[in-house]
């Protein structure tokens, strides 16, 4: 689901797990179902496509809700995450068989369709309002967090204390994890080397009660005339992000949050990523990892990682007071 492969693990001796394990799967279908960029049939596909210019349409309460925060997040973040970037994602159409540079006169063309200040939500009316003709939401950065985060929701409203739930690299692991003799530890977690031709990890995190996403070019790419360009698009620019980070990892308490951080931070790069971190109140630390090898850590990660091939540099920022689609995870 959601092009990618997704896992939920209860580890309570139960004897409901399995079938809460299958509410868990409906309700991420429901939620793909609502949010399916490439799907004309999801209630997003719809509003996309069935809107008109300056006419509100009427969605559902929840996607209401759930564009309003995309909304309020695009302008923490200074634009570095923006869900009206959709029509140059499908301009590049990166998923496709045959990805191929577009040309900059439609580059120019599409970004004129996209401005989250040009969209706006009624809640109380549960009404969406596009201003400029050809504007479509992508909720492609936050999706799976979302989906991730309301399933952990349902698993700890049903008493559950301990599972991990993985949905293609949005990851959040409840409570500790038991081990055979009864006694419990933190999750260990691998976090995936950039460009690797086989697995291998650059280091573990060690988690309990909190989630983690990962946001790299290395996942879905193509290459044109020796150049790499992959699926992250700056909806600055329209184009994939160029800086020097691979692969940004966020961790938090929250699932929704820690999706949506990933893929600003990467966008952003490593100078804004602190100052994006601290724009929501989630306690988000980070794991940069650059294109020359070196690894960066916000300090409240400092405790829980351990490098194992890449040599690491711990940022110390005075102001930083916040607390601590393949899978990039290993879970021991």
């Amino acid at each position: 689901m959601y092009n990618t492969i997704c896992s939920a693990a209860i580890y309570d001796e139960r004897d409901d797990a399995e079938m809460l394990l299958r509410e868990i799967k409906k309700r991420a279908m429901d939620i793909r179902r609502m949010l399916d960029f490439y799907d004309p049939e999801s209630e997003l596909g719809k509003l996309n496509r069935g809107h008109r210019t300056g006419i509100p349409k009427r969605v559902s309460k929840e996607l209401c809700t759930f564009i309003m925060h995309l909304l309020d997040f695009s302008e923490k973040s200074g634009g570095c995450f923006d869900p009206s970037v959709g029509p140059a994602v499908k301009l590049w159409n990166i998923p496709s068989q045959n990805p191929h540079v577009p040309k900059k006169q439609e580059i120019e063309r599409v970004m004129k369709q996209t401005g989250t200040s040009h969209i706006s939500c009624d809640e109380k009316e549960c009404t969406v309002t596009f201003w400029k003709p050809g504007m479509q939401l992508d909720a492609g950065a936050a999706g799976k967090g979302y989906a991730v985060g309301k399933a952990v929701e349902y698993l700890r409203s049903c008493g559950v204390s301990s599972a991990a739930v993985n949905f293609g690299g949005n990851l959040f692991v409840l409570g500790r994890k038991p081990s055979a003799n009864g006694a419990e530890r933190p999750w260990k977690i691998g976090i995936q080397s950039p460009w690797k031709h086989y697995a291998r990890n650059l280091g573990t995190l060690s988690l309990e009660d909190c989630g983690a996403a990962t946001s790299g070019g290395y996942d879905r790419f193509f290459t044109e005339e020796g150049k790499v360009y992959h699926h992250l698009i700056d909806p600055r620019t329209g184009y994939p992000a160029d800086n020097t980070l691979d692969s940004v990892t966020i961790i938090s308490q929250n699932a929704f949050y820690t999706d949506l951080l990933s893929t600003a931070c990467f966008i952003a790069g490593e100078e804004s990523a602190g100052q994006i971190c601290r724009s929501v109140d989630v306690n988000a630390g980070y794991v940069l990892v650059k294109k020359d090898g070196s690894v960066i850590l916000s300090e409240n990660v400092k405790g829980r990682f351990q490098p194992e091939e890449r040599r690491m540099t711990c940022e110390k920022n005075e102001e930083d007071n916040t607390n601590g689609n393949t899978t990039d995870y290993a879970m021991e």
